[in-house]
């Protein structure tokens, strides 16, 4: 079962969590009656961690909604290939949870990411990890943004037989990544590989290794891992019929000379 939030705030009915969002003053829709939109991150923050902090261990205390600690904490993850050369940074039921592969456990992922030998089969190119801010709604949580740029010079451990080097310099689409860290500060959940613009890159709107095989020419050959198609059904449903439904009131509606008659 994939590991759910262990820091909740505003998610919780109570009266007390209903008061930890802040919003910014005049950010409702221009037209209408509605709440105002855009919440105000530091204040936010600010409640949440004190609201979090009662039913937490004072040791987690110590990094929870603290950005600048939990981009290095951050950092020394990424930094161990994702626990590949320092296990201890990952907690013992830590989880990786992709769009469609997941969740594996900390064993099943060392493993599995070891395999590929990225690192091998991409010497001199980087995901191009940025924009580390933490979650004001789940302090313990640090979100992140890449955007990578790949040269296949080595073999990559895909498949059963592995894919040469090709040479092909491949752009990743923009991808949303996020840690949560338990209360000894290790990471318990990696979640990762969510494309934000699948019309960006080479990877024909994939995320992760999935995208990475693709832009290398490769299939994978089951549908998840395919690049997004329409079914029928569903352009049938999304873009035919509404058509054949305007088609349809229009013919429907009395002309003039019909008025007359």
């Amino acid at each position: 079962t994939p590991h759910s939030e262990r820091v909740r705030t505003f998610q919780n009915d109570t009266k007390e969590a209903e008061e930890l969002v802040v919003y910014k003053p005049d950010t409702s829709f221009y037209k209408g009656d509605s709440p105002n939109q855009i919440i105000d991150e530091a204040e936010t923050l600010k409640r949440t961690v004190a609201y979090a902090k009662k039913t937490l261990s004072k040791k987690s205390c110590d990094f929870l909604g603290d950005e600048e600690k939990m981009t290095a904490m951050a950092y020394d993850v990424i930094r161990s290939e994702f626990g590949g050369t320092k296990p201890e940074v990952l907690a013992d039921d830590f989880q990786f949870l992709f769009p469609v592969v997941g969740p594996l456990t900390k064993e099943q992922f060392l493993d599995a990411f070891g395999k590929f030998k990225v690192r091998d089969a991409f010497p001199t190119s980087s995901p191009n990890y940025w924009n580390f801010r933490v979650d004001p709604l789940e302090p313990n949580r640090i979100w992140f943004l890449a955007r990578g740029k790949y040269e296949h010079l080595g073999v990559l451990q895909f498949g059963p037989k592995g894919i040469k080097p090709t040479g092909k310099k491949i752009s990743l689409p923009p991808q949303v990544f996020s840690m949560s860290f338990d209360e000894e500060g290790k990471c318990y959940k990696l979640t990762g590989g969510y494309n934000v613009d699948r019309t960006v890159g080479d990877t024909k709107g994939l995320g992760g290794m999935f995208g990475i095989v693709t832009a290398l020419g490769e299939k994978i050959p089951f549908a998840e891992g395919k690049p997004w198609k329409r079914s029928l059904l569903w352009e049938a449903l999304a873009l035919r019929l509404p058509q054949i439904i305007m088609d349809w009131t229009n013919t429907a509606k009395p002309t003039k000379s019909s008025k007359q008659l």
